[in-house]
């Protein structure tokens, strides 16, 4: 029975994060295609990523913004980072590339504390009505918060900085959101 219950409870949960996710994410930014060729864009790069017997996809995040994808994450070597760096500018679609991934291996803690730190901070910027949290990427790399998406003012953008800059265990901010056209 308990773990009936718990069941739905997570189904439940899901549900409502979906909705949610959902409402939210009509309040975009972007046009519906630019999401879809960034979309397209990321996945092609992931898939190449993934197919590369010498480079740990696991280890890279990618985002795509307007065609600009952004890599971050931790690789083995220097020739593994060059790698992934080539791999998303030899991609259809990409703009250019902005290869900010880290040399070296990230401890089990290390992981946990960034995503942790991740969790923190979407969660406050979804709580904020006047930032679009569905448009805002947020990575952490040793406590090093960058945001990358696009928001509607110059006011959401420094609004997602500090609130990202106020949230425990973050010791600095790279802002990298653009502010976008509202009529997009």
């Amino acid at each position: 029975m308990k773990n009936r219950i718990h069941t739905f409870a997570t189904l439940g949960l899901a549900l409502l994060l979906a909705l949610t996710m959902t409402t939210v994410a009509c309040s975009t930014t972007q046009s519906a295609s630019g999401q879809v060729d960034d979309a397209e864009i990321a996945s092609k790069v992931k898939a190449k990523l993934a197919a590369d017997p010498e480079v740990n996809p696991f280890e890279i995040d990618v985002d795509v913004t307007d065609g600009v994808v952004r890599l971050s994450g931790t690789v083995e070597t220097a020739a593994d980072r060059t790698e992934a760096g080539r791999l998303a500018a030899d991609t259809e679609g990409v703009v250019s590339v902005d290869n900010e991934l880290d040399l070296g291996d990230k401890t089990a803690r290390e992981e946990i504390d960034d995503a942790s730190i991740v969790a923190r901070v979407k969660a406050k910027l979804a709580a904020d009505l006047e930032v679009a949290a569905t448009n805002i990427d947020v990575d952490s790399e040793m406590g090093v918060v960058t945001l990358t998406g696009m928001v509607k003012t110059a006011d959401a953008r420094q609004e997602a900085e500090d609130l990202a800059a106020g949230t425990d265990g973050v010791r600095s901010v790279r802002n990298n959101l653009t502010v976008g056209d509202e009529n997009m």
